[in-house]
């Protein structure tokens, strides 16, 4: 007795087979595949491809960690202000002088900062006391430089000849001068008479040229023979006054003061 399976199977007996239409955007499919009893087996097609680019996934599933951003640069720090500024200027003339030098001594160890003519300018306009006559210059100052069209700070040689024309007084100045003229060493020891005329030599309004040549005339008249004895000559201030004070600490420690300086 046949089966029932390959009374449905005889070769002998066609089936009926639907057929499907295909759209124009529809692919064919694989064509249809009979087993050796004449079943219809249909072939399905691969899965298409992948068209995404990702990287190939390490070991565990766990996606590759990104590369490590570049470090940004750092800037450069600001140099670092050195030494103090000067204290408010307050116009009185007997400190005009060492209000000046104070100032300039600053913006000097701090070239790198004040670079230029106008910071220097801007920055010194800064040292006026308000509510005084200097504080009241500067304001003027501040007022005829922002008025103009571009700003000009001009030049610090400028700035400094109309502050000594306002601040310094010419019966100062010449009080000044005459003060190291007038101020000579003697039996005095170097480093004590040194510290007083320097004080003046500092105040006095005179090239360093001027300044050498009052040195050497107010020096004991030992040491005054013995720099003019040097050869080369010292060409600046510190160096005649460090070949002086090399000078009066050898006679005090190898002939004493009280066998007289005066050879």
């Amino acid at each position: 007795m046949r089966d029932v399976a390959d009374s449905v199977l005889d070769s002998s007996s066609p089936q009926p087979t639907q057929t499907a239409t295909l759209s124009s955007t529809t692919k064919p499919s694989a064509p249809p595949f009979r087993n050796p009893k004449g079943a219809i087996l249909q072939v399905k097609p691969n899965p298409p491809a992948s068209t995404s680019k990702l990287p190939p996934q390490p070991p565990g599933g766990n996606p590759p960690a990104p590369p490590p951003a570049a470090p940004m640069a750092q800037p450069n720090p600001p140099p670092r202000i050195l030494g103090t500024a000067p204290e408010s200027y307050n116009g009185k003339g007997d400190t005009a002088i060492a209000f000046w030098n104070s100032l300039e001594n600053y913006f000097t160890v701090n070239a790198t900062t004040f670079d230029t003519d106008a910071k220097k300018v801007s920055s010194a306009l800064t040292y006026f006391k308000q509510g005084t006559q200097a504080g009241d210059w500067a304001s003027d100052h501040i007022a005829t430089i922002l008025a103009g069209n571009p700003v000009n700070y001009g030049t610090w040689q400028d700035f400094r000849d109309a502050f000594k024309a306002r601040f310094i007084p010419l019966e100062t100045q010449n009080e000044v001068i005459q003060s190291i003229h007038n101020t000579p060493q003697r039996n005095r020891e170097f480093g004590k008479w040194y510290q007083e005329w320097s004080r003046y030599a500092r105040r006095a309004n005179v090239d360093e040229a001027t300044k050498m040549y009052v040195f050497r005339r107010a020096l004991d008249t030992a040491l005054h023979n013995k720099l003019l004895q040097l050869s080369p000559m010292p060409t600046t201030l510190a160096g005649l006054v460090e070949k002086a004070r090399e000078f009066d600490r050898n006679w005090r420690t190898f002939a004493g003061p009280t066998r007289g300086f005066r050879r």
